[in-house]
């Protein structure tokens, strides 16, 4: 009998235990949701397509939270990069006007401004946290307007705070993403919507922004991680925009190859390949090579997690710096000397090329790394329009234009001036010469008989 009796008592201790350690944690959700909840921003952008082959201009749904006393938002690149205009709905359902103020596509991250002028409810401000402080299994909310349900909050934990994806992930508008930051990894509902709101922490401190959602699993999400989105809204307000150092190469990860390249466990950054024309090209690094020091300081990438830090290492020097590599080439060690160049924009400005049915868009340095273009000359075909004139004659996506007739474009303002001064009723077969892959093409544009054939439609 006394046994049960301190049986049925320890039952009600536990029982009373796990009930206050419950009310314990859902105060602690209230809290943090009524502190972030409030600078909760729901973004409707317009934004700007060209990938058709025409302009377009797309209305879609994302998420902010205000981060300034002035009403600096802070969201994704992919949200509001490309906006032509921006509708924000804030925590008490009133609409203002955003303008973009800039953004950086290799953190995913954008900065708009809240345009308060006929605004006169209160500016709610969210803090930042701390995400090098993250704990795996750590209580997390995701917040913002996924599918377009405004306001939503869901919860779940850190499912991991080191997921990387590669060097090569890209945004819809095609630039690369991901290479200088790791992602929080939550089991806390994102979906589409969700991108750019804040992951939040119990002390409702925002410590990640929502910026992928996949499609193909349940339970899956990333956040890009607030100490990275600190240093990139600063840079942002600051100089209006992220500047960036970049020598030409790429590594992968050593992990069981340190036996065959000579190097010690945890040692060493292994380049996989060298950009043309590249700094470390003209200061003679090759594919093979490990790094083992930069400017002295010992530098390693046995797993895919480490790279991003050593990009970032020789991102953060001033462009024009000179630094030291420490090499490791087969059995003997060398030392060069690299001159970084700043890198520049990822992708060029777009054109409509609407009387000729496709759109192009200026050349950049990077764009011609990759695209493994022999130079920036001309133009890039960024889509072309089914069925218009372009189509007809055989131009792709990729191709890059050389001429028009006998004009040769040098730039994006040099093929807008001769498109001009083409008079389309005077000229109804165009030519135009073409690089693809490598190889030249010829393509007759015939102008008046595709719009004819379309009209007859």
């Amino acid at each position: 009998m006394y046994r049960r009796i301190l049986f049925s008592i320890s039952i009600l201790i536990a029982t009373s235990l796990s009930l206050s350690a419950e009310i314990i944690q859902q105060q602690e959700i209230y809290k943090a949701r009524d502190k972030v909840l409030p600078a909760l921003v729901h973004i409707q952008p317009v934004i700007k397509n060209y990938n058709t082959g025409e302009l377009e201009k797309q209305a879609v749904i994302g998420s902010g939270v205000i981060f300034h006393k002035d009403g600096y938002v802070v969201t994704n690149y992919h949200v509001a990069g490309k906006a032509e205009r921006i509708i924000c709905t804030l925590n008490d359902k009133e609409l203002v006007p955003a303008e973009y103020i800039g953004g950086d596509p290799l953190t995913d991250v954008a900065v708009i401004k809240l345009q308060l002028d006929g605004y006169h409810g209160d500016i709610n401000i969210a803090e930042f946290g701390d995400s090098d402080s993250l704990q795996v299994g750590q209580f997390v909310l995701a917040m913002g307007s996924p599918l377009s349900l405004s306001r939503s909050v869901s919860a779940g934990v850190i499912s991991t705070r080191d997921r990387f994806f590669g060097d090569n992930v890209r945004l819809p508008s095609g630039e690369r993403t991901g290479i200088y930051n790791l992602w929080i990894q939550t089991d806390a509902a994102i979906n589409p919507g969700n991108s750019g709101g804040p992951l939040v922490d119990l002390n409702g401190r925002v410590i990640g922004i929502n910026s992928r959602a996949t499609m193909f699993a349940n339970n899956l999400g990333f956040a890009i991680p607030v100490n990275i989105v600190k240093e990139v809204t600063s840079a942002i307000l600051d100089h209006g925009g992220v500047i960036r150092s970049w020598i030409g190469v790429h590594c992968q990860a050593l992990q069981e190859m340190e036996q065959f390249f000579k190097t010690g466990r945890d040692k060493g950054v292994l380049v996989s390949s060298i950009d043309h024309g590249s700094p470390a090209e003209k200061s003679f690094l090759k594919a093979g090579d490990v790094i083992l020091e930069v400017d002295g300081k010992p530098v390693s990438a046995r797993f895919l997690e480490e790279l991003p830090a050593f990009y970032k290492t020789i991102a953060e020097y001033e462009p024009g710096s000179e630094i030291s590599l420490k090499v490791l080439r087969g059995d003997q060690e060398y030392t060069f000397k690299v001159i970084t160049n700043q890198l520049g924009d990822l992708q060029g400005e777009d054109f409509e090329v609407s009387k000729w049915d496709f759109t192009v868009k200026a050349i950049t340095g990077q764009m011609k790394i990759d695209n493994n273009l022999e130079d920036t000359v001309g133009v890039f075909v960024a889509g072309v329009k089914r069925n218009g004139a372009a189509d007809t004659g055989g131009m792709r996506r990729g191709d890059v234009i050389k001429k028009i007739n006998n004009i040769e474009p040098i730039n994006l303002i040099d093929f807008i001036a001769a498109y001009d001064n083409i008079d389309v009723d005077l000229n109804e077969k165009i030519l135009l010469t073409v690089d693809r892959n490598g190889s030249t093409r010829f393509i007759l544009l015939k102008l008046n008989q595709t719009a004819k054939e379309n009209s007859d439609e």
